[in-house]
């Protein structure tokens, strides 16, 4: 038979209060995690104040809180629901790295492509930006920390929690739609979201969020949700970066003029090519029937 995603969460050692206080040591090791390395940054660049930081502390402050939370979360598997991360990551076995490799390309290239194009209308709302000693050690930590905190979301949100979602539900809907709106709130403090208002930042994240959970559900496993969130955010780190956005970087390329509204757009055209190229080319890693989902 074939092994659904949400079977793991179906056996012994699932009850509630495992998935709480999973849930309960993921958070506190990561504020701990970060309450320290704030204290480290005030120390460091000698202010409280976040918007005088350098990147590099910035990225720091923001990325090292993440192997906390998965170790956190790898506990919680071992200890308390007697599994591994393995039964998060692809529970039939398998674990794919063509998968992982070749979502990251599709969608790194389809935002590359998005972003030619609205170059190419408006060629004067994108500035080069390229300073060697700026953009080179920060490459270097970016490619590093940005796979790690991706990771540690996708097993959390798509992973973790979709799965206890699924011991809910005979339907797809509750263990997609749930992560998905969770995901978006812990986004919701963003910078951007405060500065362009809720009503056209937080969609993306929850449209993104949709996408992620529909591909995890639909192959069974979480490689092609861990290629993508790392190709997007690596893409959005040292590529093409805009202003109020919750990692300022050296990225090559700057956006002088960021309209949210159209980037809503470009997202859902990115994300429906994306889609459109998977079922055309790799329609067998989608195979799953809902009736196996869950």
């Amino acid at each position: 038979m074939k092994l659904s995603y949400i079977d793991p969460a179906r056996g012994e050692n699932n009850q509630f209060w495992r998935y709480l206080l999973t849930f309960f040591a993921i958070l506190w090791f990561s504020l701990g995690a970060g309450v320290i390395l704030a204290v480290v940054a005030i120390a460091v660049e000698g202010s409280p104040d976040i918007t005088t930081y350098s990147n590099v502390t910035m990225l720091l402050l923001t990325m090292l809180p993440f192997p906390f939370a998965l170790l956190a979360l790898w506990g919680g598997l071992k200890l308390l629901h007697k599994r591994g991360l393995m039964s998060l990551l692809h529970p039939g076995g398998g674990f794919s790295w063509a998968k992982v490799l070749l979502s990251g390309a599709i969608w790194f290239v389809l935002a590359g492509a998005s972003d030619l194009v609205l170059w190419l209308i408006d060629p004067a709302n994108y500035s080069f930006n390229f300073n060697p000693a700026a953009f080179f050690p920060f490459l270097l930590l970016t490619l590093v920390l940005v796979p790690v905190q991706t990771s540690t979301e996708e097993l959390i949100i798509r992973g973790y929690l979709t799965q206890w979602m699924g011991r809910f539900s005979q339907k797809i809907w509750l263990p997609l739609i749930v992560p998905a709106v969770v995901f978006m709130a812990l986004h919701g403090l963003n910078p951007e979201v405060g500065a362009y208002g809720m009503l056209l930042t937080l969609p993306l994240y929850l449209g993104i969020g949709l996408l992620l959970g529909w591909v995890t559900l639909k192959s069974g496993g979480l490689e092609m949700a861990l290629g993508l969130h790392a190709a997007n955010n690596l893409y959005a780190t040292l590529l093409v970066t805009f202003p109020n956005t919750a990692l300022p970087s050296p990225a090559l390329f700057n956006i002088k003029v960021y309209d949210p509204l159209l980037a809503l757009v470009q997202l859902v055209i990115v994300m429906v090519l994306y889609l459109g190229i998977l079922y055309a080319w790799k329609r067998s890693w989608l195979a799953q029937e809902e009736e196996v989902i869950l």
